[in-house]
C-alpha cells in the first residue's frame, strides 16, 4: 500500500534506466536542477553527488518502511515516520534556532509502508514483532535476510519483465536511499538502531572502487551485504519521542568520517573528538573517558575550563577549554553521558563553527547551557531532543562560508 501526506499529487512512473515502477510526487519541494535525487542520479554513492555537492540546495531521500510490529497498523507507523521525517527536516535548517527563515535541507520522502505483520499472530505468540521478522538461529535480528529474494516480492518493486527487485537492487537503482524498520521490540529481536555499509573515499575525496565499511552507524555490521553503494538502515521507535530516533541516527553522522578521511579533521573538531591532539590529553573525546552508566566524569570550574580524573586516579585539566560543539551524547557542558539538562554554562562554538566570524578569522564562541535548547526540548522530547536539533542545526550546512555542507555526505 502506498502512503503519502494528504493532498500530495501522485504520478506513477518508471525510473529512468531501471524499469522499476515507483511513486513520485508530481510537484515536489525539491524539484529543480539543484535538488537530489534527480531523474538520472538517484542512487547513493552516485559520482553525481560528489560532482554537484556544492550546488545541491535540497535533498529528498527516498525511504522504504517495513512494519513488523503486530501492535501497529500501517497508518500508525506512517504517522511515526512522518514525525521523524519532520524532526530530521527541522534539524537540517542551518542555524534555525537563530534564523526563523532557514529552510530544511533534508525532506525525507516515505515512499511506502510494507505490511509484514501477522494477520493474525499464531496462538501463544508472545513477541511484539511478527513471525516474518528475520532472525538468526540464536534469536537475534538478521538484517542480511532482508537483502535476499525471500523478501523481494513483499517490497513490491518490479523490473520491466515483472521480476521483483531485491533490496540491493532498490539501493543500486536509487528506488530507495534508506530503509526504516518498525518492529515494536526492545530485546534481541529488535532491528539495529542505526546501521550502515558505507562507500570509502580516499584522502583526495575520490571513491575507492569496491571499498566499503560495513560496520558504521553504531548498530552492528552488514559485512555479508555487498550492494556496491552505501546502504543505510535505521530503527523506528513508536514508544519513544523523536529525539531518541534523532540521537541514534546521529551515530552514523559521528562515525561516517572514517570513510571520508579528507573531511575528518574538521568533523572531529566539531564533534569534540580531537581532544588528544587539540589539548594533549589521553582521550580523543569524552565518549572514550566516560562510562556507559552515566556517572559524572567531567566538571567545569568556570565557563572555559574542564577537568576530571583518569582511570588510574590522576587528574587532567584543559584550560582554556576551546572546544568545538559536541556529539549526540555529549552537549558542550556534559558532565556525563546524556547529560542534557545541565544548567552549567560553558563556552562553545556550535553556532560559529566554520563561520570565521572572530577577529583573525577564527570561530566565535558563545555560552551554552540547557536553557539554550529549552524551546526545542518541548517540541522534540526524549533523549535530549532539544540538543539533538540544536546540534544538527549547528553542523556545517548549506551556505557555510568555509566548510562543505555535511548533509550530502550522508549519501556518498
Amino acid at each position: 500500500m502506498i502512503h503519502r501526506a494528504a493532498g500530495a499529487a501522485l504520478l506513477i512512473g518508471v525510473l529512468a534506466g531501471a524499469g522499476c515502477t515507483r511513486v513520485v510526487d508530481a510537484v515536489s519541494p525539491t524539484t529543480g536542477p539543484s535538488a537530489w535525487p534527480t531523474a538520472d542520479h538517484a542512487a547513493n554513492s552516485d559520482p553525481w553527488l560528489v560532482a554537484h555537492h556544492d550546488t545541491i540546495t535540497a535533498m529528498a531521500p527516498r525511504v522504504l518502511l517495513l512494519n513488523f510490529d503486530n501492535g501497529a497498523t500501517s497508518d500508525d507507523v506512517l504517522q511515526t515516520a512522518q514525525l521523524q521525517a519532520a524532526a530530521i527536516a527541522e534539524g537540517s535548517r542551518p542555524h534555525g534556532y537563530a534564523d526563523s527563515a532557514a529552510t530544511p535541507f533534508l525532506q525525507y520522502d516515505v515512499l511506502k509502508v510494507v505490511d509484514l505483520t501477522d494477520h493474525p499472530p499464531p496462538p501463544n505468540w508472545a513477541n511484539p514483532s511478527s513471525t516474518l521478522l528475520p532472525t538468526t538461529p540464536d534469536g537475534q535480528f538478521d538484517p542480511t535476510a532482508l537483502f535476499t529474494s525471500q523478501f523481494a516480492d513483499a517490497y513490491g518493486f518490479q523490473d520491466a519483465s515483472g521480476k521483483s527487485l531485491t533490496l540491493c537492487q532498490l539501493y543500486q537503482q536509487g528506488a530507495i536511499n534508506e530503509l526504516w524498520i518498525e518492529d515494536g521490540e526492545a530485546g534481541p529481536r529488535r532491528a539495529p538502531l542505526n546501521i550502515e555499509s558505507r562507500q570509502v573515499y580516499d584522502n583526495n575525496g575520490n571513491a575507492i572502487p569496491g571499498a566499503f565499511m560495513p560496520c558504521l552507524g553504531g548498530g552492528g555490521c552488514l559485512d555479508q551485504v555487498i550492494c556496491g553503494v552505501t546502504v543505510r538502515m535505521a530503527h523506528l521507535d513508536r514508544a519513544r519521542g523523536p529525539g531518541c530516533d534523532l540521537q541514534v541516527r546521529g551515530w552514523g553522522i559521528e562515525g561516517m568520517w572514517d570513510a571520508l578521511p579528507s573531511y575528518a579533521d574538521d568533523a572531529h573538531a566539531f564533534l569534540n573528538a580531537d581532544f588528544d591532539t587539540r589539548f594533549m590529553v589521553q582521550f580523543t573525546g569524552f565518549a572514550q573517558l566516560c562510562d556507559q552508566a552515566g556517572d559524572p566524569c567531567v566538571s567545569y570550574p568556570n565557563d572555559h575550563e574542564a577537568t576530571g580524573t583518569y582511570g588510574d586516579g590522576s587528574t587532567w585539566t584543559i584550560q582554556p577549554f576551546l572546544q568545538g560543539c559536541g556529539s549526540t551524547q555529549f552537549p558542550p557542558n556534559a558532565r556525563a553521558r546524556n547529560d542534557f539538562d545541565n544548567s552549567t554554562v560553558v563556552q562553545a562554538r556550535c553556532q560559529g563553527f566554520g563561520q570565521g566570524g572572530a577577529t583573525g578569522g577564527g570561530d566565535v564562541y558563545q555560552p551554552y547551557s540547557a536553557s539554550t535548547v529549552a524551546a526545542e526540548d518541548s517540541a522534540f522530547p526524549d533523549c535530549g531532543g532539544g540538543w539533538q536539533i540544536y546540534w544538527r542545526q549547528s553542523m556545517p550546512g548549506s551556505g557555510n562560508a568555509h566548510l562543505k555542507n555535511w548533509w550530502p555526505f550522508l549519501f556518498y
